[in-house]
């Protein structure tokens, strides 16, 4: 919708034009959508259309390939367009029919398409697009009715299971997409149980033109391991994405000649290096880039050696800014990867005490004011389950009044 200036037709609209193929169509029409609102679900109003056609010897599918190869690019896709043409390493999963992305985001010669009809291309070129309910190339292949529906999601094929591969081996962006199919929120809950522990749960993201409500955010978060990005556009998004890329490229690159050698113990990051607010951010997305496990023994030694040094760094003289780094650091872990029942749970609960029992809501000697609008202004970042966590030990505990205005968000 964004690429067509809102000029695509949604699904409802589809199926109200389709109807104007249909001899007596009005009559349909009226019955299927009285005040424009569907009697039933789309792919079961799709269902009836569908029959009605057949009777008059024509296909909704081919009916409905017509109309979507009329639509266009907008000319507002400019920022869209540099973004894609930038990275010819991008894959698309897609459940739109159009060929937008292949012939005029990019171009014939810079994408491979993929959708069911289609023969698997064993030697693919620049961009991959995969259409997972199949698109306007091969008609009668398209996910339209409610019996396509069923035997797209009864009997598992190539795409159904490329689908969850790609998510799990690639960063993931959750555009202009409700998350209404069951299939496709089963794939993101089972990816959601194998990645709990891994910081590499932070490669699936759902973008939002609008605000989301915490509690909404909760449920993306502890049912299918989303993290949300809202009140952002998609240009905005786009645009912040390839200035942040610029940033840090080459920071990751040198960044992951050292971490090898840390990790195997044969180099240590130096107390200058980790007193650096950014040092921590760089190592952990060289972790992410490189897909290296957060379960790995010598990866939870590491992680756990790099928070307790920052942790007694907040106890020498003159350490107030360390006591802000370890906020952000502890909020930026706890935000990418659930803590409990790891090996990393009692370290990092020791660095929140820590970083709890050092910040103070008011500029009060020997506490960080900057540490505590760290924490109230990030505690939602979290994860659900490290919230949950978090104010599960203070069950136990003494919080000051500070901490618990934190937790009690």
């Amino acid at each position: 919708m964004h690429i067509t200036a809102q000029k695509a037709p949604n699904w409802l609209d589809l199926l109200k034009k389709s109807v104007n193929e249909i001899e007596g169509g009005n009559k349909l029409l009226e019955q299927l959508f009285p005040d424009d609102k569907p009697i039933m679900p789309l792919e079961e109003c799709a269902s009836i259309i569908q029959v009605k056609m057949h009777s008059e010897g024509k296909c909704l599918h081919t009916e409905l390939a017509k109309i979507i190869k009329k639509v266009k690019l907008s000319d507002k896709a400019d920022k869209v367009k540099s973004f894609v043409n930038r990275f010819n390493d991008l894959k698309f999963i897609t459940t739109n029919y159009d060929l937008l992305i292949e012939n005029e985001l990019l171009g014939l010669d810079k994408a491979t398409s993929y959708a069911i009809g289609y023969p698997v291309n064993r030697q693919p070129i620049g961009v991959q697009v995969y259409h997972i309910h199949g698109s306007v190339k091969f008609p009668k292949n398209m996910v339209v009715t409610a019996d396509d529906y069923f035997k797209f999601i009864n009997k598992p094929d190539y795409f159904s299971k490329k689908v969850q591969t790609l998510i799990e081996e690639n960063t993931t962006v959750i555009i202009g997409y409700s998350l209404a199919d069951i299939n496709f929120k089963s794939i993101l809950n089972n990816l959601r149980a194998n990645r709990a522990h891994d910081i590499n749960r932070q490669h699936l993201f759902y973008l939002s033109r609008s605000p989301v409500d915490k509690h909404v955010k909760d449920y993306y978060d502890k049912s299918y391991g989303l993290r949300v990005i809202d009140n952002t556009n998609i240009d905005n998004f786009f645009a912040t994405l390839l200035q942040k890329h610029k940033a840090i490229e080459d920071c990751v690159s040198d960044s992951k000649k050292l971490l090898i050698s840390v990790l195997d113990g044969s180099e240590k990051y130096t107390d200058e290096y980790l007193k650096s607010y950014n040092s921590f951010f760089e190592i952990i997305a060289t972790l992410s880039s490189n897909g290296i496990l957060a379960s790995h023994s010598k990866v939870i030694k590491f992680i756990k050696d790099i928070l307790q040094r920052k942790n007694d760094f907040t106890s020498e003289n003159g350490a107030w800014v360390q006591y802000d780094h370890l906020a952000s650091w502890l909020i930026h872990l706890g935000s990418i990867m659930d803590m409990k029942n790891t090996l990393l749970e009692k370290t990092y609960l020791d660095a929140v005490k820590t970083s709890f029992g050092n910040m103070s809501k008011i500029k009060y000697y020997g506490c960080s004011w900057d540490a505590f609008q760290t924490w109230k202004t990030h505690w939602n970042d979290l994860t659900y389950e490290n919230r949950v966590m978090i104010r599960e030990f203070y069950k136990n505990e003494s919080p000051s009044d500070d901490a618990k205005e934190v937790m009690t968000q």
